[in-house]
C-alpha cells in the first residue's frame, strides 16, 4: 500500500553548549517555526548561523525538525 505525504511544519533549532553545572552538561535550544516548505538547508544553515553570531555561547548543532502527515493509500 503506497503512503504519500502532506507537509505540515519546518522548525530550526539551534542548540548551544553552556557548560557544565554541578556535574552536568548544559544544553540550551531555541527553535525557529514557521518556515517555508521550500527553504533549502543550506540557507536554513546560513539563518542559524547568523543568529548564533547573535548569541553567546557558540552554536554547538543546527537541527531542521521536518513534521509530515503520513496518508496510507487506498
Amino acid at each position: 500500500m503506497p503512503v504519500t505525504t502532506d507537509f505540515i511544519s519546518n522548525k530550526l533549532q539551534v542548540r548551544s553548549n553552556h557548560g557544565m553545572v554541578d556535574g552536568k552538561e548544559v544544553i540550551k535550544s531555541r527553535t525557529y517555526s514557521n518556515l517555508k516548505e521550500t527553504a533549502v538547508d543550506d540557507d536554513l544553515y546560513a539563518v542559524a548561523e547568523a543568529l548564533a553570531d547573535l548569541q553567546v555561547p557558540a552554536m554547538e548543532e543546527v537541527l531542521k525538525i521536518e513534521t509530515s502527515l503520513l496518508i496510507p493509500g487506498v
